[in-house]
């Protein structure tokens, strides 16, 4: 009788374990899409508008609060705007401070061969007229990427940012 229920435990957790397995990844593919995520945020971090746009598919969407990007043409304007509002900042006297990304409390998971799903929290942060850093907006991100030709990209990006 003991070995039935051990046996019968088994058949109900075995299956269970090993969909909770396949649905956190490989490891080469949790630091493969830990890496693409990197990049974004040093990608924009150091005004890097083709290093941004190259961790994006071709048909890549980003709805950051709402504000659609489809596409690398207007992915690319993101950066080229924050180079554009710096140098203008720069030529009119005013501050001109890098904006500086903190992320945390990130979950991946894989829904599908293929398909993952990186969440996180955001925080970026400026330095003040008095030269201290401070916090400049908070959020949460939902980035959806796919695995093509072998190579991670971020296919979806969803940005809110909290207002309270």
């Amino acid at each position: 009788m003991r070995l039935h229920c051990a046996v019968f435990i088994t058949l109900l957790i075995v299956p269970a374990f090993v969909a909770a397995q396949e649905s956190l990844g490989t490891y080469e593919d949790r630091v493969a899409v830990e890496d693409v995520m990197a990049r974004y945020v040093w990608a924009v971090d150091s005004f890097d508008a083709e290093g941004y746009v190259a961790v994006f598919t071709d048909d890549a969407v980003i709805d950051s609060n709402g504000n659609i990007s489809k596409g690398h043409e207007e992915i690319r304007k993101i950066v080229t705007g924050l180079i554009e509002r710096r140098d203008g900042n720069k030529t009119k006297g005013l501050p001109t401070s890098n904006l500086y990304h903190m992320i945390g409390n990130v979950r991946i998971t894989f829904p599908r061969p293929g398909e993952a799903l990186h969440r996180s929290y955001w925080q970026t942060v400026v330095r003040d007229k008095d030269g201290r850093m401070t916090a400049a907006a908070m959020g949460r991100s939902e980035d959806r990427l796919l695995k093509r030709n072998g190579k991670w990209l971020i296919q979806e990006r969803k940005l809110t940012v909290f207002t309270d």
